[in-house]
């Protein structure tokens, strides 16, 4: 008999507003004449794990099972009267819920009609949600360069990188929404936390490509059951253990036989710096008790060591002497002065001249010999510590003398051997490690108790090459090691067959520490060793001063040697994630209500320049503004022309978000299906734990008074135990949702929807 007289099958995907990560099964059974069956047993099978759920169909011929896990399932349908039938294969992904509508042959129960779901189209019928979902064989087969699951995101219709990025993670533009503004979800809570200067969310936990089982991107048109992230939401599913064991391993090797030389490298007769790659893991999953109990567990490792080369300007062993004569190309003249370009003149023989638009030095240093000369100084500083002392070489400040010295000596220059601003090349390796593992376990208690628990665990620690080979090498830092936790729990309850309970809680943390490449040397200090002066330990980080030469060309990123600014990091971002939800099956309706809880935290610290960040250019030195004079000499008699010290401030911030929603699926006939639901969203402002914030008050009285201008409002106000706040409340964030689907025939969908959303808030916890 022809299949299509047995069966009329409609598996469509949709979201049947369970919880947020999981599936739901719904359908008719009808006999022969297409009248409907009452009262027929459905049972549905987790082929992996053999958990049954049971069902029974109403008046209407209807079945369904919610809060299903994201598996493989067999459904069997049986009635008196007519012969067992049974799907097989039929696969549930994350948050993509099936609906089957079964016709009955007349027969014995005993015999039994079987047909496969696998390969048959799925197409979404129950709602009008857009998105792209990847199963575990796309995850598998798909290139992943560096193995970033989040680089799936790109495959969704609507989403690019933001201008000037190539995306990552979250920081991508979906349908026109802000970028870095996607929650994302894992195993059911959010692993997202605002970022340090708020405005934007990232996810603090990156799960290896092995562990997870089902990737999906949501756009658009949502359920009232997602909030707090725009319009779009990314939802993953970790894998879960089976009846039968599993597992894997694998590794990805790059190292230096496999590596050619930098050109660069080669041209200056260095060799191939270390280069070694390894990414290896390994998964493992099966049956704590069989049928009861599962487990899965991932593992992924990194060890990398990634060759680099730099270039860099650096001082003369002359000039660390106080010696520029190699300054002055075309020699001196009698008295000592350059005979062209390149002449020192003494700092403090200046006064400064509107006409020049700068200062105007007056006496020049003979033979540029900075170590010979002795700068009689300025009268109007005789009796104060700025006057230089008595003796050659009064001009050469013994702090920037020190810190010269750890500049390595020229070893290469431009092919006419005369560039000083760029005399050295060099290599190294920046040096990266990760460990993270991932375990999952899954009980069910009986037919209407499940609990899922996963936690995950990363260290990791990235060095970068130590240049310089020193304590003060531009490039470097003193290791940035951190750790990340994760923790998600979730418990379903069968009430009844028509009612089902949903919790779920989460917690994420992301440690991170960056030090100083100082730190990294217990016998060496700013005081001591180079001479700073005792307050720059006020900062309460050992450090070292972060200096730039013009013109000469910086081994760093940005300075040419010393700290590197914003180089010091302390942040711990956490999120506490609960959220509980009660569905009900009343007739053509299917019901919930629920809300969730979010506690962000941010304590944040990154001095800029705990020891200063000072500049150098030829002005200290020069006749006039940027005439003659040298950025290095400059730098040895300690005349910048800019600099700035900094104290910070370890902040520790957090804020609250709260909501509540109520959501019906309406489904009008086995064609028509329309959605409906209100959702209140509701966030703090932050708060800081010692009340160190401040805000403009637009009511208070301004201390500026003028003549005509009585009563002047505005002035900083600062926040105090009363009034915790530097934000004011919003408290009428409202979004309906509606949605509807329309099947035309088995191979045409029209889908459409109407929401009203609410993107990620400034006023949350930061690290600002």
């Amino acid at each position: 008999m022809c299949l299509a007289t047995l069966v009329l099958i409609g598996i469509t995907a949709g979201l049947l507003w369970g919880q947020v990560y999981s599936s739901s099964l719904t359908g008719t059974v009808t006999d022969p004449s297409l009248a409907v069956v009452a009262g027929a047993q459905v049972t549905l099978t987790d082929v992996g794990k053999q958990f049954d759920y049971t069902a029974t169909t109403d008046n209407g011929g209807r079945y369904l099972f919610r809060s299903l896990p994201p598996s493989t399932y067999r459904l069997t349908v049986e009635a008196g009267g007519f012969s067992a039938f049974v799907i097989d294969r039929i696969a549930l992904a994350v948050n993509q819920n099936a609906a089957i509508n079964v016709s009955l042959v007349v027969g014995a129960n005993s015999s039994a009609i079987e047909v496969t779901a696998a390969g048959m189209a799925m197409m979404d019928t129950q709602d009008g949600t857009t998105g792209q979902e990847l199963d575990r064989t796309m995850i598998n087969e798909l290139p992943l360069l560096g193995r970033g699951i989040f680089d799936l995101a790109n495959l969704a219709p609507g989403i690019h990188a933001p201008s000037g990025s190539i995306g990552g993670n979250n920081n991508f533009i979906s349908n026109g929404s802000r970028n870095s503004t996607a929650d994302v979800l894992m195993d059911g809570v959010s692993i997202t936390s605002f970022g340090q200067n708020s405005g934007v969310v990232f996810p603090l936990y990156i799960p290896s490509v092995d562990s997870v089982q089902e990737f999906k991107i949501q756009q658009s048109n949502f359920s009232a059951e997602i909030g707090f992230s725009g319009a779009t939401i990314v939802n993953m599913i970790t894998r879960s253990g089976s009846n039968q064991f599993h597992g894997s391993a694998w590794e990805f090797v790059r190292n230096n036989i496999l590596t050619a030389n930098n050109w660069f490298a080669n041209a200056n007769g260095n060799p191939l710096a270390p280069r070694h790659y390894n990414l290896f893991g390994a998964t493992v999953g099966g049956p704590i008790k069989e049928d009861e109990t599962f487990f899965f567990f991932s593992y992924e490792g990194l060890r990398d060591i990634n060759a680099r080369t730099y270039a860099a300007g650096v001082p003369s062993a002359a000039m660390r002497r106080g010696d520029f004569g190699e300054l002055c190309s075309p020699g001196f003249d009698a008295q000592g002065k350059c005979l062209g370009d390149g002449q020192l003149w003494d700092p403090y023989s200046g006064a400064y001249d509107p006409n020049a638009g700068g200062t105007v030095r007056s006496r020049f240093i003979p033979y540029n010999r900075m170590d010979h000369f002795q700068s009689p100084g300025n009268p109007k500083l005789i009796g104060t510590s700025f006057q230089p002392p008595a003796g050659p070489g009064n001009l050469i400040d013994p702090v920037a003398q020190k810190i010269m010295s750890f500049f390595p000596l020229p070893n290469t220059a431009d092919p006419a051997g005369t560039n000083r601003f760029y005399n050295w090349f060099g290599a190294g390796s920046d040096r990266s490690r990760a460990d993270q593992w991932d375990l999952k376990i899954d009980h069910r208690f009986s037919e209407a108790n499940r609990i899922s628990a996963k936690f995950s665990r990363e260290t990791y620690e990235w060095s970068p090459a130590n240049s310089f080979g020193n304590a003060l090498d531009p490039n470097a830092l003193g290791g940035s090691p951190g750790r990340i936790h994760l923790f998600a729990l979730n418990y379903t309850h069968m009430i009844n067959p028509n009612s089902t309970l949903s919790l779920s809680y989460g917690y994420s943390r992301n440690y991170l520490e960056s030090n100083d490449l100082l730190s990294a040397y217990p016998n060496l200090d700013p005081v001591t060793t180079l001479g700073l002066p005792a307050y720059i330990q006020t900062s309460g980080f050992k450090s070292s001063p972060a200096i730039s030469m013009a013109d000469y060309y910086p081994a760093g990123t940005t300075n040419s040697i010393g700290s590197t600014p914003w180089g010091i990091l302390r942040q711990s971002p956490e999120i506490h994630h609960a959220i509980g939800s009660l569905g009900r099956v009343q007739g053509r309706h299917d019901l919930r209500v629920g809300g969730e809880f979010r506690a962000h935290r941010i304590s944040y610290c990154q001095p800029i320049a705990p020891a200063g960040v000072y500049g150098f250019d030829v002005n200290g030195t020069s006749e006039r503004p940027y005439l003659d004079g040298a950025s290095m000499a400059s730098f040895l008699s300690g005349f910048g022309s800019w600099g700035y010290y900094e104290v910070p401030a370890a902040v520790s911030t957090q804020s609250y978000q709260m909501a509540g929603y109520v959501q019906d699926s309406l489904k009008l006939n086995d064609r028509f299906t329309m959605n409906f639901g209100l959702r209140y969203d509701f966030e703090t402002p932050r708060t800081e734990r010692y009340n160190r914030m401040s805000y403009i008050d637009a009511d208070s009285l301004s201390p500026l008074q003028a003549p005509g201008l009585l009563n002047l409002r505005g002035g900083l106000a600062f926040v105090d135990d009363k009034d915790r706040h530097n934000y004011v409340w919003d408290k009428n964030n409202f979004g309906p949702r509606f949605g509807f689907a329309y099947r035309i025939s088995e191979d045409t969908v029209v889908r459409g929807g109407y929401g009203l959303f609410y993107s990620t808030t400034t006023s949350g916890a930061a690290g600002t």
